[in-house]
């Protein structure tokens, strides 16, 4: 052998020698890992009551004055539990495992699955006899369109309904986890639906619900965007076979925000809002189904 080419030879197992304890480490740590993430015993917003009452009861007005002490640490000590989740379990997967994992094993499928982020959640609170194991509540505060299409097949699919509802988009326009383009988002909810009709559920896409102030991102001016990507839905749900329901025109004020009787936060629906909501729902729900 050529005395460079020894020499170079030399180098490299000499580098090599030096990786190698460091590359096995590596692998011994992935072999010893957990294959899913934990779930943490983080808990739900939807255990602290008093600080929901304030975004699904007509007549209040969202402020944190008043609301218990203890209420107050609870809320404060899911929220960080949450975020220490996501750290390892970006979309939340863990949220719905167990509800679902005992869907998976009972005698009958659900009819409908309303999937979203708090709008969605909240809904539950808001009308928790239109929830049952026919009709699943799938959302999740604060998420953007992503994380909602990483869990649709656990949280959608996996379940086999017949019809699936989806709202998304809040989230979004708020940046919550870092600024999008509008095609970046519509693509998200393209990729739902190609998801959901390829496994032969059929699809109800909803309206962003309308909003002109975010009381988490005050520099935000989100009605213009809402709007525009409201009209870009309504042509994918046209071009895509699905229906659209449109929530706007019950929900919007003159402003192009949210009804301040409708909403105590001007994002979120109270009480009054859901029910002007679900029959809108029920009506899409049922065209679908034909």
């Amino acid at each position: 052998m050529p005395l460079l080419k020894w020499k170079s030879m030399q180098v490299f197992l000499t580098a090599y020698a030096a990786l190698a304890p460091a590359a096995g480490r590596a692998q011994s740590a992935i072999a010893n890992a957990d294959v899913e993430p934990p779930c943490a015993p983080a808990g739900d917003m939807l255990t602290a009551k008093p600080f929901l009452d304030r975004i699904v009861e007509p007549g209040h007005s969202f402020s944190l004055s008043g609301i218990p002490v203890d209420v107050l640490a609870k809320v404060a000590a899911t929220a960080k539990a949450q975020v220490d989740q996501q750290a390892k379990d970006w979309p939340n997967l863990c949220r719905y495992r167990d509800q679902n994992e005992a869907v998976a094993h009972s005698a009958t499928h659900p009819r409908v699955i309303f999937l979203g982020d708090s709008i969605t959640e909240f809904w539950q609170v808001a009308q928790p006899d239109y929830f049952t194991d026919q009709v699943l509540d799938r959302g999740i505060s604060g998420q953007t369109t992503p994380q909602i299409l990483l869990r649709f097949y656990q949280d959608v699919v996996a379940l086999h309904p017949l019809v699936v509802h989806i709202m998304a988009g809040t989230n979004d326009v708020a940046a919550n986890t870092g600024l999008e383009s509008d095609e970046t988002i519509l693509n998200n909810i393209r990729s739902m639906i190609d998801l959901a009709q390829s496994n032969h559920i059929r699809v109800v896409l909803a309206s962003i619900p309308p909003t002109k102030a975010m009381n988490w991102r005050p520099n935000v001016k989100p009605a213009e965007r809402i709007q525009r990507l409201n009209r870009q839905l309504r042509a994918i749900a046209a071009g895509r076979h699905v229906v659209f329901v449109d929530y706007t025109p019950l929900l919007r004020d003159a402003e192009d925000g949210f009804r301040a009787d409708l909403s105590n936060d001007g994002v979120h629906p109270n009480r009054s809002g859901y029910d002007l909501m679900r029959p809108e729902a029920e009506r899409a729900i049922a065209q679908a189904m034909r």
